[in-house]
């Protein structure tokens, strides 16, 4: 029988096992999950004068509880790993102390509970992942069943079976797209699964989940820019052969995925999706992206860092403000401006011989191509306003902030234009970005502008009344 599923709400007691010695003394408390700070634990003890809380007694007097435990309730045991103190409350009678568990896995590991963990798989579910890689575990074809005209029916035969999309490198980890279902635990009648894609790495030897999250990242925030939405993880597994299957006779078969939580990622999983006003147009499609692709994203990652995560980690959060867009968005263009280099036609945009604010933007604009001109008169004067809302935003000494609309907008197109900027270098992806910037998720913005009376003018936006 498998365990329970513990979710927000849910609070267990049970025992915590701190040592592999069986006569190690019991400690009692509760575990649940809350949804901004991951798995949590809750402990009573009594300070002084009895031995049956000497144990948690000393924990949280001496403020060194163990770095793992074990924890197991009727129907639910949780391996708990980076265990920190993070409150004590002292009563008058009982005194109840807190742990922030880094990562935990709902299953019993096999070996020493002090170990650290590390495992050789780690698997993310993305949101939107599944519609954007158009993988399915799901087969079917029909026919016509042999029966009188009057009672004319079909027979269906569906194949379930996880499809293996595609694999690349990223260093030591071998990452992969493939779907993953199950039973989706609803009752009968009718066939209830979860069909889901997910990535996957992979090391030859185990490694701190960490390690697997820094690999993940890399693809999450390309999947953000492509998809213009925050490709949140809304849940993790790990498969590793200490959190092997058992039989009754003690045996270990293979290994199974167990759900992780960790506390790095999980407001991510009980997060609202993305905002309404985000692109619901990929900029490239699965089929435009190769292994190849995925292999040199992962190795100019680290030294793209400056520009792809102000404008990604904008992406991945909700309701966020319209200055917000506009400011990181547009650190993220500059940081990406000055290392495109000079592009003809910019020389209107510097402040004598140096290079502004304004050429940065005008670089990208000129690099993506949209065709802004029903809203401005060029490159250079919509690169203006945009430089110009952005610096009014950052310099308190320009007075007031932007009028809402102008920034809005502006937020809208910095993104645009960023998001376009950067998966435009990926080799091979400039037809696709071409084609993009004269879709509808472009024209949409500037046919907003017009509708609403915004355009620009001598640099600057403005509203007609």
């Amino acid at each position: 029988m498998g365990q329970s599923v513990l979710e927000p709400g849910d609070k267990r007691t049970g025992v915590f096992i701190h040592a592999e010695n069986e006569d190690a003394p019991c400690v009692v408390g509760a575990l649940w999950i809350d949804p901004k700070l991951g798995v949590l634990a809750e402990i009573p003890y009594i300070g002084f004068g009895t031995d049956q809380f000497a144990v948690p007694s000393q924990w949280f007097r001496q403020e060194q509880a163990p770095n793992n435990l074990l924890f197991r309730s009727e129907d639910l045991q949780v391996s708990l790993f980076g265990c920190r103190i993070t409150r004590t409350v002292q009563g008058s009678y009982l005194d109840i102390g807190r742990l922030r568990v880094q990562e935990a896995v709902f299953a019993e590991r096999s070996g020493n509970i002090d170990d650290d963990l590390r495992v050789t798989t780690l698997v993310s579910h993305l949101d939107g992942l599944a519609k954007w890689s158009g993988l399915s575990s799901v087969k079917w074809d029909s026919e016509p069943i042999g029966v009188p005209p009057q009672r004319r029916g079909h027979r269906i035969r569906y194949t379930v079976q996880s499809n293996q999309g595609f694999d690349w490198m990223q260093g030591a980890a071998r990452m992969r797209l493939k779907t993953h279902w199950r039973h989706d635990g609803k009752m009968p009648p009718g066939i209830h699964l979860t069909d889901d894609t997910v990535l996957e790495s992979r090391f030859r030897q185990p490694r701190p989940v960490s390690d697997h999250l820094v690999e993940h990242r890399k693809f999450r925030d390309l999947m953000s820019l492509v998809l213009g939405t925050g490709a949140r993880f809304f849940g993790h597994s790990i498969r590793d052969q200490r959190f092997g299957m058992r039989t009754l006779d003690g045996k270990i078969h293979g290994a199974d995925y167990e759900r992780l939580i960790a506390a790095t990622t999980v407001v991510d999983h009980y997060r609202q999706t993305s905002d309404a006003g985000a692109s619901d147009w990929p900029i490239l499609a699965a089929k435009n992206l190769s292994p190849e692709n995925l292999t040199w994203w992962a190795r100019q990652y680290d030294n793209s860092r400056r520009f792809i995560l102000p404008a990604a980690s904008t992406l991945q959060r909700s309701n966020v403000f319209a200055e917000d867009k506009v400011v990181n968005a547009s650190m993220s263009i500059e940081a990406l401006g000055a290392s495109i280099g000079p592009v003809g036609g910019e020389r209107p945009t510097l402040a004598g011989t140096k290079k502004s604010t304004t050429t940065y933007f005008y670089r990208i604009i000129e690099t993506v191509g949209i065709d802004a001109s029903a809203i401005a008169g060029g490159s250079v004067e919509l690169a203006r306003a945009l430089a110009n809302t952005y610096n009014t935003i950052k310099h308190a000494d320009r007075g007031e902030f932007p009028d809402g609309l102008h920034t809005i907008y502006a937020g809208r197109l910095s993104l645009m234009l960023i998001r376009m900027a950067i998966v435009q270098r990926l080799p091979g992806a400039r037809a696709a970005v071409a084609t993009y910037a004269a879709s509808w998720p472009v024209r949409r913005i500037i046919e907003g502008m017009n509708a609403d009376g915004v355009s620009v003018k001598s640099g600057r936006f403005c509203t007609s009344p």
